[in-house]
């Protein structure tokens, strides 16, 4: 008996450390096509303001498009084992009207446009939410959650999305039909629940099971607007590339000057503005995946992904000088 109760305590603890999931998360990541880079550090103030170095446990990488082109979706992958039985429940999001979508873009930087309808298809099937719970099989409640795990990924997601930035700014990869792609993914061993809609306190007090309120589902999507630390997180780093590229705005004007045609007519072109808010936005929005379904939902993703980069419309090039780079109209436009 006593050895029977010592294997299960180290396999409950190994299972704790996370360490399995990673490995599991990984594989199956890997074996639709991502290329796995392990732990991405990166520096931000904790709760004193002092700048302290925190990680992802994942960076991915994948070429969704290489046809005289270059599409790169790249995700951060928080992973979060939770004990048999425990659920995550969400509240759906308030209105019909939903958010900017997952994906943050450096299709900003390109005279290149690819759609993005059917990645709006993607996240309507699966839904946005707002904020969560926990529920242990013992039947323990607590607002925690998933937070810890999110709060990684929303400080580490702009400077992520600021590194897309340089890169964009600092190449003519395909001539300028080269974009990246990223989101922040978070894996649980949770199930995934969210609450019913049309509910009152009343419909809660008479269910006699968790079915009864919530639907179970395979995956989320978070949707958070950034707190006061976060949001000034996310404007310094936007203020910092603002000033190590002085080139930006030159780029930004020279993509104005290229994005012709008849829907353009009622569109303003990115401006440094622009790139302020996607940074900032990128802070708000979090995919959440129960394990099982982590390889089918990436897949849809990108599936819907490639749909919309078939739409693709050119506008320009992008063109090595002595200078740097400049953007030259395409004749044909």
């Amino acid at each position: 008996m006593d050895g029977k109760k010592s294997t299960n305590k180290w396999k409950t603890g190994l299972l704790k450390t996370g360490l399995p999931l990673e490995y599991v998360t990984s594989n199956i990541l890997n074996n639709i096509g991502h290329e796995i880079f392990g732990e991405y550090p990166y520096i931000r103030p904790n709760e004193s303001r002092e700048l302290k170095e925190f990680s992802v446990d994942l960076r991915t990488w994948k070429c969704l498009d290489d046809n005289d082109k270059l599409i790169i979706l790249s995700m951060l992958v928080e992973c979060k084992y939770r004990q048999p039985g425990t659920s995550w429940i969400f509240s759906p999001y308030p209105s019909d009207s939903y958010p900017i979508g997952i994906l943050n873009s450096t299709e900003d930087l390109v005279p290149v446009r690819i759609e993005s309808k059917s990645v709006w298809k993607f996240e309507r099937s699966i839904g946005y939410c707002i904020g969560g719970v926990e529920l242990t099989n013992d039947g323990g409640g607590n607002t925690n959650g998933a937070k810890h795990g999110i709060f990684q990924l929303r400080f580490a997601m702009p400077v992520f999305v600021q590194n897309d930035y340089e890169n964009a700014l600092e190449s003519n990869w395909s001539e300028g039909r080269f974009i990246d792609l990223s989101c922040g993914v978070l894996v649980t061993t949770a199930d995934i629940r969210v609450i019913k809609p049309n509910l009152d306190l009343k419909d809660f007090n008479l269910a006699s099971d968790l079915d009864d309120v919530s639907e179970l589902k395979e995956a989320i999507i978070l949707n958070e607007k950034a707190g006061p630390q976060l949001q000034e997180f996310a404007d310094s780093l936007a203020d910092e590339l603002i000033e190590k590229h002085p080139e930006l705005e030159q780029r930004l004007s020279d993509i104005d000057n290229v994005l012709i045609g008849k829907e353009w007519k009622n569109r303003t072109a990115p401006d440094i503005d622009t790139i302020k808010r996607s940074i900032g936005y990128s802070t708000e929005r979090i995919l959440i995946i129960n394990e099982k379904h982590l390889g089918k939902t990436i897949k849809n993703l990108e599936k819907a992904i490639i749909k919309d980069i078939k739409k693709e419309k050119v506008y320009g090039k992008v063109i090595e000088t002595n200078d740097g780079f400049k953007i030259t109209k395409l004749s044909n436009k």
